[in-house]
C-alpha cells in the first residue's frame, strides 16, 4: 500500500484468489465434537499468545471462520499453506507425527475437504515453526458455509501437542479463497443510474403520455483516478485486455446519517492518462456496471460497526479540543482508507511520517490516528477502515 493516499471517494478493487487468514486463539467461535474452535480472520487479533491444552491423538486444535466467511459458492483449486508454530511434551519416543485438514462447516457437520501429509515433530518443550502444504480441489460450497481447519496428532499418545497461534508465534494460513485488493482511489468521481422508460400510453390515457420502468443501467466515471503502490497504467491496460471486472465502492458521506457505501462489478469501458507539465500523470476512466448494484448504509455508533460484508469499519470521534491525536482500538490491523475533519474530507492519509496541516498519520499497529493540525473543540472525526 502507498505510504500516501489523496483522498478516497471511491476504491476500484481487484480480486486475487490468495487470501490469507490469521489464527486467533484468543478469539472463540465454536465448540464442535468437543473441541473449542477459534477464529480465522483476514485481521489479526492483537491479544498474547495462546495454545491449546489437549493431550492424546486425534484432533486437538482447530479454527474457524466467521459466520458468513467466507460467502463463495466455488472454492478454486490450489495448494493452501499453513505456518504456525507447535510444541511437544514431553518427548519423541514412537515417532509422533501430524497432519491438518480442512473442512467446511455447516452449523451441524464437518465435512472435510482436503488433508496434508502426514509430517514428523521434529521438536519438543518449545514452539517450532512448521509449514505444510496441502493440495486443495475445486469444491462446492453453499454460500453459509464455514471454512475450519483442524490439526491432528498421530502417535502421540499420553503426550501434548500444542498449537500456537497469536502474540510472538502467530499462525496463518495462505488459501485459495478470494481477496478484494485496491488498486486504485479518486476523489472527483460521478455515479450515474440510467432508466430505460417503456410507454404504455393507450386510449385511457387522458391526452397523457404514460411509461412504466424499464431495464436499469449504470456507470462510473473518474477523474484524477491515484494508482496504488504496485499498480499502474500497465495493470490497468491488463484489466481491460484481460476483460476482467472491477470491484467498485463508492463512499458517500451523509453527515450525520453516516456513510453509504455503493458498491457493484464494472467492465472498464475507457481509459486515458494526462501527464501534465511538473505534475504528477493520473488517469481517467469511465466504468459500465454489469448486474445490479448494492447499498450498505448505517448509522454511527463510537465503538465502530461494519458497513461492508466483514470488510469495512467506521468509526467516529467527536474532539473536547487540542487533540492531536486520537486511538481507535477497534481498527488496530487495519488500512486507514477514509477520513473526514468536520464533514470535510481528508485528502493526505500517510502511513509513515509526522503529518503537516491538513494531512493525517495512521498506525495501524497501534490504532493511532495522527493529526498535522489539532483538533477544534466539537470537530466531528469520521473514520473508514478496512
Amino acid at each position: 500500500m502507498a505510504n500516501k493516499v489523496i483522498g478516497k471517494n471511491i476504491m476500484l478493487y481487484t480480486t486475487s484468489y490468495s487470501a490469507k487468514y490469521i489464527m486467533n486463539g484468543g478469539v472463540d467461535e465454536v465448540t464442535i465434537s468437543g473441541i473449542p474452535f477459534k477464529q480465522l480472520s483476514t485481521t489479526a487479533n492483537t491479544g498474547s499468545t495462546v495454545f491449546s491444552n489437549i493431550a492424546g491423538n486425534g484432533l486437538v486444535a482447530g479454527f474457524i471462520t466467521d459466520i458468513g466467511n467466507p460467502n463463495i459458492t466455488t472454492l478454486k483449486a490450489g495448494t493452501w499453506t499453513v505456518s504456525n508454530h507447535m510444541g511437544l511434551y514431553n518427548n519423541l519416543s514412537g515417532a509422533p507425527k501430524y497432519y491438518i485438514t480442512v473442512f467446511k462447516y455447516n452449523g451441524t457437520t464437518l465435512t472435510a475437504l482436503a488433508s496434508s501429509a502426514t509430517y514428523a515433530l521434529v521438536d519438543i518443550g518449545a514452539a517450532h515453526l512448521y509449514t505444510t502444504d496441502i493440495v486443495m480441489p475445486a469444491v462446492t460450497l453453499a454460500s453459509t458455509d464455514r471454512i475450519a481447519i483442524g490439526f491432528y496428532a498421530v502417535d502421540v499418545d499420553t503426550r501434548t501437542l500444542q498449537v500456537y497461534s497469536q502474540g510472538i508465534w502467530p499462525g496463518s494460513i495462505t488459501t485459495t479463497l478470494p481477496a478484494e485488493l485496491p488498486f486504485a482511489c479518486s476523489t472527483n468521481c460521478t455515479f450515474q443510474l440510467d432508466v430505460d422508460q417503456k410507454e404504455v400510453t393507450s386510449v385511457t390515457s387522458a391526452w397523457y403520455r404514460e411509461y412504466k420502468n424499464d431495464i436499469a443501467s449504470w456507470s462510473i466515471s473518474c477523474d484524477g483516478l491515484i494508482t496504488l503502490d504496485n499498480y499502474g497504467y500497465l495493470f490497468l491496460l491488463k484489466q481491460q485486455q484481460n476483460r476482467e471486472t472491477i470491484l467498485v465502492k463508492f463512499v458517500i458521506d451523509n453527515g450525520v446519517d453516516g456513510l453509504v457505501i455503493i458498491n457493484g462489478y464494472a467492465n472498464l469501458s475507457s481509459l486515458s492518462i494526462t501527464g501534465p507539465y511538473k505534475d504528477i500523470a493520473t488517469y481517467s476512466v469511465s466504468l459500465q456496471g454489469t448486474g445490479a448494484y448494492g447499498t450498505s448504509g448505517t448509522t454511527i455508533n463510537s465503538s465502530g460497526v461494519v458497513i461492508v460484508g466483514g470488510g469495512t469499519t467506521m468509526v467516529q470521534y467527536t474532539a473536547v479540543g487540542s487533540e492531536t491525536s486520537v486511538t481507535f482500538a477497534s481498527a488496530i490491523g487495519n488500512t486507514c482508507v477514509y477520513v473526514s475533519r468536520g464533514g470535510i474530507d481528508v485528502r493526505e492519509i500517510l502511513t509513515s511520517g509526522s503529518p503537516t496541516g491538513d494531512q493525517v498519520s495512521w498506525n495501524s499497529l497501534t490504532g493511532v490516528l495522527t493529526f498535522g493540525r489539532a483538533l477544534e473543540a466539537d470537530e466531528f472525526i469520521r473514520g473508514l477502515f478496512n
